[in-house]
């Protein structure tokens, strides 16, 4: 099981960082090959989005490589999501700030399920972050809490009807060329292990609700 990890870890890992490093490349020689300012820092910004880009391919890469082994036998426990949910947030202000966009926290404050709390922190994490490359400036990203779980509600353009299918595919990544393609797969990957499931809609106000779901009952 270890060797077929380590081999899919490489697979993705070769598959997904070979275009990426190409294309820093050429944007490292159209820096040095630059006539003007102009021409340099343009090559230089681009420069610095790849490299942003190939960072959060390996970070979450990283990530899939470390929490497949765990979610085999998942230590589940008692798990407040008020707190949990309160503490992700905090973690990811920065980027809402750099976004401009204002992360909400709403709904149940006594709101428990029986989870995997390193697992479910990641998913969380991996919605609201896919929420906030999505939402435009000005807008805000909700995190909703009810008597059967969470949703992270954004105010973005929603999703196709055509793309749904291929949403939790590994490396698609609809309509972001800096995106790692990899958030929502991760998720997948993990909701099945830690006792809830996932549901994706668009919104009738606009925008997208990612909703995990621990009480099928409520």
């Amino acid at each position: 099981d270890l060797l077929g990890r380590e081999r899919r870890f490489i697979a993705d890992a070769a598959h997904e960082l070979r275009t990426p490093l190409a294309i820093l490349r050429i944007h490292a020689q159209n820096a040095q090959s630059a006539e003007t300012p102009e021409q340099r820092r343009e090559a230089l910004d681009f420069l610095v989005n790849g490299v942003d880009r190939a960072t959060r391919i390996g970070s979450q890469l990283l990530t899939m490589a470390r929490i497949e082994p765990q979610l085999n036998n998942p230590k589940c426990i008692p798990v407040q999501l008020t707190e949990l949910v309160r503490e992700e947030l905090a973690e990811l202000t920065p980027l809402a700030m750099e976004k401009g966009v204002e992360l909400v926290l709403e709904g149940n404050q006594e709101c428990w399920v029986e989870t995997e709390p390193v697992a479910l922190a990641i998913a969380l994490q991996n919605l609201v972050t896919n929420a906030l490359n999505f939402s435009p400036a000005g807008s805000e990203v909700k995190v909703v809490i009810g008597a059967n779980g969470l949703s992270v509600e954004d105010q973005g353009p929603g999703i196709d009807e055509a793309e749904m299918g291929r949403l939790f595919e590994r490396f698609y990544s609809r309509g972001k060329a800096n995106g790692a393609g990899l958030g929502l797969a991760i998720v997948e990957m993990i909701v099945g292990k830690i006792g809830c499931r996932l549901a994706l809609r668009n919104r009738e106000q606009g925008g997208l609700r990612a909703q995990l779901v621990f009480n099928e009952s409520a």
